[in-house]
Formats: structure tokens, C-alpha cells, sequence
């Protein structure tokens, strides 16, 4: 649980260090997001962490608009 923390707070400041560690799903909108997306953070018990898109997308989320996260070369 405090690696989800961590990752909360680095996806709420935008944390370019913590590009390609993780990927975030949003459970509201079915949408997955890397930490640095300009989109609007969500609450925190409607966050899902991955550390790769494929996880991601295996769990039936799918890439954001915004973003694109499976852009990122370390996918």
C-alpha cells in the first residue's frame, strides 16, 4: 500500500521521474494514464497501479487520449 501512496503523490505532482515506472487506471473511466498526464488527477480509491501498459491493458483499461502511455519506449 505505501508504493501506491508514493505513486498517488508522484501522479498529483506530475513527477517526470517516475516516467515509465508506473501507469495509473482510473476505475471511473476506464482509462489508463502515465504519472506525468495533463489530464485531471482522480481520487485516490479510483486509482489502479501498474508498472507496465500491458498490465494495464490486460486489465481492460484502456490508453488515454491525452497522454498516450503506449508511446513511452519503456512500455
Amino acid at each position: 500500500m505505501i508504493k501506491a501512496e508514493e505513486y498517488y503523490q508522484a501522479l498529483l505532482g506530475k513527477k517526470s521521474e517516475y516516467e515509465g515506472v508506473f501507469y495509473v487506471g482510473v476505475k471511473t473511466t476506464g482509462v489508463f494514464c502515465r504519472p506525468t498526464c495533463p489530464a485531471r488527477k482522480p481520487k485516490f480509491e479510483n486509482c489502479e497501479f501498474f508498472e507496465t501498459a500491458q498490465e494495464a491493458l490486460l486489465a481492460s483499461f484502456r490508453p488515454c487520449k491525452r497522454c498516450h502511455p503506449l508511446s513511452h519506449p519503456d512500455q
